[in-house]
């Protein structure tokens, strides 16, 4: 084995896996991220709505979805550059996994009281509403210490969970497009 320049062996070994890992993997999620947002944005331009509402209703549900996908896809790539700090492993993951609560909980109460028109239902579908606070307890989780040496793992947990509600909120945005259409 090589001698890292902390004398403990491979600077590259650590407990959540190797760092080439860890960093693979948050680039994933951040390319998924960021393609559910380009699809998604392809597939808007191209839609027409029949009505104000059906066209107000389809707008709030791509902003959601956007915000959900970019945002997961920024919190995948914003501990990159940490990765290869000294003894930053749990510490890394629990602050990061702080970070995310603050932007989520923050972002949440931003959007509920600008919404001056009210909110319009059905724009989060029920599956994003339950997926939600298992992720941002997850957080909690983590950023309190609790995960230990699943620090890694927990916040990795978060962001699939968010990925997964924007791959929902994907569906929803897109499922109107891929229907087919009655011939008159």
């Amino acid at each position: 084995p090589r001698i890292g320049v902390d004398g403990r062996g491979d600077s590259l070994a650590r407990s959540s896996g190797t760092l080439l890992e860890d960093r693979d993997t948050l680039l994933t999620i951040a390319e998924l991220g960021v393609a559910f947002a380009g699809f998604t944005g392809i597939l808007e331009a191209l839609r027409r709505y029949e009505d104000e509402t059906a066209r107000r209703l389809g707008r709030l549900r791509l902003r959601a979805m956007l915000e959900v996908s970019l945002r997961n896809a920024a919190f995948a790539v914003l501990p990159l550059p940490f990765l290869s700090l000294p003894n930053a492993d749990a510490y890394l993951w629990r602050t990061a996994s702080a970070l995310y609560l603050i932007v989520v909980v923050a972002y949440v109460f931003y959007r509920r009281r600008t919404d001056i028109a009210g909110p319009i239902r059905g724009v989060v579908p029920l599956p994003v509403m339950f997926l939600l606070p298992i992720s941002l307890l997850a957080c909690v989780v983590n950023a309190l210490g609790f995960a230990g040496a699943h620090a890694f793992a927990f916040y990795l947990f978060s962001l699939t969970l968010g990925l997964v509600s924007a791959g929902i909120l994907f569906l929803v945005v897109a499922a109107p497009g891929l229907g087919t259409e009655e011939s008159d």
